[in-house]
């Protein structure tokens, strides 16, 4: 009989074998291609619970082994999943094995009974991402707010991956924002509430390992005049929910330097100024994303001076993009030379109308075959 396999050897098929390509202690250090990738992420991990599951029925050597990996993701959408949870996680072991409580990294959480939630974060103390994104509910508790309040403080401070879809006042968020700065890699968040007139700057905030940053659904940037963040490491920023770019100016002062990819949602307005701003301050830019709800005539944007060495993509949502005419689309990006922007040789128009005679993900390429987009070739992707 040959000898068993040693338990790290063991513990390397079993990584890879339920791995759903992010490694919880290293995280993610590459661009990803999702604007939402935590509900990706999220998707991806708890399908490998099956094999997770199955592993631990080969045998009590395989049990012990895979134990460690089974609760690294949990997901809960009710109250007796928690609180099954709750009395798993008190429970002492019955030999030298982790409890779970030692093994969640990623925490998934759907319901809104934060009593429960606020009693498993207290437990998870090497917790590496947490979503909390709750059902709505027409009637909350009186004490909603403190509850929520109590529960943001117990987070784990040395946390990675935050998505953050409920609402919360800005001064308590950014409040644990800070006391997890060292650590915090990507932050998802919506909703968030934030008044106008700010009784008072904010603390500076060093974000050393921040790479993907998204910010969706809220009226946020009116207190980037309140907040001063060094984000070294940003790699990629999401921004939906804002009217004008005007607030955004200051934050890529601070955060353009690495920056590789920005995509803006549909209510950020790209103005050639904002453009403009944008290649300055992004020397590194290599990807932009951005959405029009007209007709390209009307913001001749790339017919300016503006130039960029490293941009390699720029897609443009718009709607009726299969029914644009080709004169259109070659006056609108026709200016985009390759003096001006050597790495860019392709535009991508995707259409956003939707309905039954535009297919679903329907969008154009442009691909440049001579000095500029003028006579650039189109085709259907």
């Amino acid at each position: 009989m040959p000898p068993p396999l040693p338990t790290e050897l063991l513990e390397t098929i079993f990584r890879y074998a339920t791995s759903a390509g992010v490694d919880p202690h290293l995280g993610i250090t590459h661009a990803k291609h999702e604007a939402h990738w935590f509900v990706k992420f999220k998707k991806d991990n708890l399908e490998k619970m099956e094999i997770k599951i199955a592993l631990t029925r080969v045998s009590r050597r395989f049990r012990r082994i895979a134990l460690e990996f089974l609760f690294e993701f949990v997901s809960i959408d009710n109250p007796h999943q928690a609180e099954r949870l709750v009395k798993m996680m008190k429970e002492e072991p019955s030999s030298s094995e982790l409890r779970p409580r030692e093994r969640i990294k990623f925490l998934f959480v759907t319901f809104p009974n934060i009593p429960l939630v606020t009693e498993i974060l207290r437990l998870c103390r090497g917790l590496r991402g947490f979503w909390w994104n709750p059902h709505d509910t027409q009637t909350r508790p009186q004490n909603w707010e403190a509850a929520q309040d109590e529960m943001i403080q117990t987070i784990p401070t040395n946390l990675r991956f935050l998505h953050w879809n409920a609402e919360v006042p800005f001064e308590i968020f950014t409040t644990f924002l800070q006391k997890a700065s060292a650590s915090l890699q990507i932050i998802s968040a919506s909703r968030i509430r934030a008044h106008r007139l700010l009784q008072h700057r904010l603390p500076r905030a060093s974000y050393p390992c921040l790479t993907h940053l998204h910010f969706d659904h809220l009226s946020l940037f009116v207190w980037l005049q309140s907040v001063t963040w060094e984000i070294p490491s940003l790699i990629e920023v999401n921004l939906s929910g804002l009217h004008s770019g005007g607030e955004l100016q200051r934050c890529f002062r601070h955060a353009g330097k690495s920056l590789r990819v920005l995509r803006l949602g549909r209510n950020v307005r790209l103005m050639p100024s904002f453009l403009s701003h944008i290649l300055d301050a992004c020397a590194s830019l290599e990807e932009l994303y951005y959405h029009t709800d007209g007709y390209l005539d009307d913001t001749p944007l790339w017919h300016s001076d503006v130039a960029h060495m490293k941009m390699q993509k720029v897609a443009i949502y718009a709607p009726m993009a299969k029914h644009m005419a080709i004169s259109m689309l070659q006056h609108y990006f026709g200016p985009i030379s390759k003096t001006r922007f050597p790495s860019l040789d392709n535009v991508i128009i995707c259409d956003i109308s939707g309905g039954p005679l535009i297919p679903n993900h329907y969008s154009v390429l442009m691909r440049r075959v001579s000095e500029d987009f003028h006579s650039a070739e189109i085709s259907e992707m």
